[in-house]
């Protein structure tokens, strides 16, 4: 056998696995809607779909879902950047400009200090942080809205992580 026979095949396997390594490697899979909040994912129901809505923009697929509870309404919003480079840059320019305006705290490398501010007539509390390459704002309003932010972000990360 000769090398060139020997090298061809070798190649050809390590690139294979190089691709599939990537595709494994990959940190977040699917369409943003599938990876939102949905009623199931709140124990003891009640939980409604006020709107879902999607896009593609420059940026990456996105999409939004507003949830409605006993005495609470949930906001998630999700941007899917090409890279994790990109979904922190993107987070850079949002927290620069929330600390500008006084909002909020500058938070830490992958996500903003929690901030309030009115939705619609309700009081409410958010947070965008990064998961990945994802981009998610969670709002939440109602009574505990701070502690409900807290579980809802842990939530979001596990549905981002894939499980």
């Amino acid at each position: 056998m000769t090398a060139s026979r020997i090298v061809v095949p070798a190649l050809a396997s390590s690139l294979l696995v190089f691709l599939l390594l990537i595709a494994c490697g990959s940190d977040i899979s699917g369409e943003p809607r599938d990876l939102l909040m949905a009623p199931s994912d709140f124990p003891g129901g009640g939980v409604t779909v006020i709107s879902l809505s999607e896009e593609q923009s420059l940026d990456g697929p996105s999409a939004q879902v507003e949830l409605q509870g006993p005495d609470f309404r949930v906001v998630q919003s999700l941007i899917l950047y090409e890279n994790r480079e990109m979904s922190l840059a993107a987070l850079d320019g949002i927290r620069a400009d929330l600390v500008n305006q006084g909002q909020t705290d500058p938070g830490g490398v992958e996500t903003t200090g929690v901030f309030q501010h009115m939705l619609g007539t309700d009081e409410a509390v958010s947070v965008f942080f990064i998961e990945g390459r994802g981009l998610v704002r969670l709002t939440a309003t109602g009574p505990g809205m701070h502690d409900r932010l807290d579980t809802l972000g842990i939530l979001a990360r596990e549905k981002l992580a894939g499980g």
